[in-house]
């Protein structure tokens, strides 16, 4: 018992001392991304991108929401698995950048979703098919939003799914494998829609408005790392249906 009491303790400190590093880290980073790569390829970014003091997201309060909502999660990731709670921490870390940064921008730069592609790998470990579950996670994430861009392309004529979003969704296949990319999917689709459902609902969405979707992603990936990805295993696909 006094062993199981130092254990959590070490967590829990863990945790508070992660927590408090991506918390405000995140603020931190995120007002100081290069200009360039909060916009188009081609386009220059404007001035308040390019000065170095910009608050593109206050200081107060986000640092301290931000450190709480990280404090929780290594905390439950912790206890569960510190060599899973690594990983997943940083992963969310980078989809909380993403979404800020869609928010705010309408963009997911292409460098972090590389840095994400890298944090991916950090997962092999914790699938039960090893590398090849990295391989086809990656591949059905990359495969179905591709193949849906190009059919809604054929469709409508214009484009209703981004690259970045297809790039996204291959980088969270290698890190969730097969089943956590396609619980992601079908996850991401209730709370987009649901959500906006409840907005138009009170008035303060129509169905014409252009709603960024990386928030609803990344509360979804958490989802999955925080609550099923024990429960639902890599590669047990069945499971979902």
């Amino acid at each position: 018992m006094p062993t199981e009491y130092l254990r959590i303790g070490i967590v829990c400190l863990a945790a508070v001392i992660a927590g408090v590093f991506l918390g405000n880290g995140a603020v931190y980073f995120f007002n100081r991304i290069p200009g360039k790569w909060l916009v188009d390829y081609g386009e220059e970014p404007d001035e308040e991108l390019l000065r170095p003091t910009s608050q593109r997201v206050k200081s107060t309060p986000w640092k301290y929401v931000f450190t709480g909502m990280f404090i929780v999660l290594g905390i439950r990731l912790g206890l569960d698995d510190p060599l899973y709670a690594i990983p997943s921490l940083l992963a969310l870390w980078l989809l909380l950048e993403m979404s800020m940064a869609d928010i705010k921008y309408q963009i997911v730069p292409d460098q972090l979703i590389m840095l994400l592609v890298i944090c991916g790998i950090g997962f092999v470990s914790h699938h039960s098919g090893g590398f090849w579950d990295l391989i086809y996670g990656a591949a059905i994430g990359f495969g179905i939003l591709f193949g849906l861009a190009l059919l809604t392309r054929l469709i409508y004529g214009t484009p209703a799914i981004g690259g970045a979003d297809i790039k996204l969704f291959g980088a969270l296949g290698l890190a969730t494998g097969p089943t956590g990319i396609v619980f992601i999917m079908i996850a991401t689709t209730f709370l987009s829609a649901g959500h906006f459902i409840w907005l138009m609902i009170r008035k303060k969405a129509k169905l014409s408005d252009n709603r960024p979707m990386i928030p609803y992603i990344a509360l979804s990936t958490a989802l999955y790392m925080v609550l099923f990805h024990k429960m639902l295993g890599a590669g047990r696909l069945m499971i979902l249906f």
